[in-house]
């Protein structure tokens, strides 16, 4: 009798060592927009581990007793997780519940959850092993362009790829693909003749000097200019997972007018199921406020195809937007690679950013862009959305007419996310 009552308090001590080493929130998800969302991202901020009285090693998401794929995120560095991140598809004025499931026991992914993201910040070496890192920084002066593969930070959903060079342009080069899956892991970024015939995807934008497609400029004597007064430039990986990429270009002691120096840092975002990019960026000034508060930036989307002649053209007539409300686009065709252009043809593609109207300050239109002039609200930040399509894709959009018609649908879409209440 004795022994089985001991039994009993073991296993009831286990059960409650076990309770207090295991959390479970209950999330509620509701779609206040008019319009269906599929993939739509959900971020659930974790309480600090002295509040749960424990660190968090693994999660789990289900809804109405069924698994929703999720990753475990840490945002800020510390190596403990921050955040807990899944994508859901919810109806117009619909609301969903979750429940997540924290531990402090650390668990294995599971096989079956599909690897919907790739971000690679590599580097190139005598044997081409590219080994992977999470950091590289230099000097502002130093020129690390060719020593890192790929030229800079590279990531890519299974709709799109993008990635920002290392150097004092840091313009955020496109990736185009006919199928939606991710190859980059296969072409970085130099699709070769074999893999073209097989039908993978390519580099779809020469920017020269224009802006590229939502690449953020400093803006000095009424026009864009590139970051090469910089005392030391890094690139990093945040964080990674099956489903959301967070990766890092940083700027810090940039030098502006009148002995104005700054730290900059831009944050880029990217989902699965996604072909747009959230693009946040903070300032951080060395000189008083006043300074600073009458700094200017830029970003846009390049006139694709102005200079091309009818032939590489193709058909596809240059056209453009640029819209008080903060929406830019472009559409046009031209060779994504001048180097190459017996290797990649031209290439049709439609560009196009959102930028909250709270940071314009005016707009302005050359020979070669579509412009923003970006003001930083009160607390040294500002922020806004970059997408693209590939005439390329299977399930895309294939002329200017219907590119434009998407972008309002889209515009109102990323300025209504999703409310998340955690109980």
């Amino acid at each position: 009798m004795k022994r089985t009552t001991v039994t009993m308090f073991v296993m009831l001590l286990f059960h409650v060592v076990a309770s207090a080493q295991m959390k479970t929130l209950e999330v509620t998800v509701s779609n206040e927009w008019k319009e269906d969302k599929v993939d739509e991202p959900v971020v659930v901020k974790l309480p600090e581990a002295k509040k749960l009285g424990f660190e968090v090693k693994s999660a789990t998401v289900k809804c109405k007793g069924k698994d929703v794929p999720c990753q475990l995120d840490d945002m800020d560095g510390d190596l403990r997780p921050d955040e807990v991140f899944f994508l859901t598809d919810i109806k117009d004025k619909d609301t969903k519940t979750f429940e997540v499931k924290l531990s402090a026991k650390e668990e294995k992914a599971k096989k079956d959850v599909e690897t919907r993201i790739y971000t690679a910040l590599q580097l190139r070496d005598k044997q081409d092993k590219h080994p992977d890192v999470l950091r590289v920084e230099a000097p502002g002066k130093t020129d690390l362009f060719n020593d890192i593969y790929m030229h800079g930070i590279t990531i890519e959903s299974d709709v799109v790829g993008y990635r920002i060079y290392f150097d004092y342009r840091q313009n955020i080069d496109l990736y185009g693909k006919k199928f939606r899956r991710i190859e980059l892991p296969k072409t970085q970024f130099y699709t070769s003749e074999e893999q073209l015939k097989e039908g993978y995807g390519v580099d779809v934008l020469w920017a020269g000097e224009a802006i590229g497609c939502g690449t953020l400029k400093d803006w000095k004597k009424g026009q864009p200019e590139n970051w090469t007064e910089v005392g030391l430039r890094g690139q990093c990986v945040v964080t990674t997972g099956p489903l959301r990429t967070v990766v890092e270009m940083y700027d810090i002691g940039v030098k502006g007018e009148d002995d104005l120096t700054y730290d900059m840092r831009q944050r880029y975002t990217l989902c699965a199921g996604h072909r747009d990019m959230q693009v946040e960026v903070t300032f951080t000034p060395s000189m008083g406020k006043k300074p600073f508060e009458k700094k200017f930036f830029c970003t846009g989307v390049q006139k694709v195809g102005a200079t091309a002649d009818a032939k590489v053209q193709n058909g596809h007539k240059p056209q453009g937007m640029l819209k008080k409300d903060g929406l830019a686009a472009s559409w046009g065709c031209d060779y994504p690679d001048m180097g190459k252009k017996q290797l990649w043809a031209p290439e049709a593609v439609g560009l196009a950013v959102y930028v909250p109207k709270e940071f314009i300050n005016t707009t302005k239109e050359d020979d070669l862009n579509y412009l923003y002039v970006l003001q930083p609200d009160k607390n040294y930040s500002l922020n806004y959305y970059v997408s693209f399509c590939a005439d390329k894709e299977e399930k895309g959009y294939h002329t200017a007419k219907e590119w434009f018609a998407s972008l309002d649908d889209w515009k109102d879409n990323v300025s209504h996310p999703v409310k998340v209440k955690v109980e």
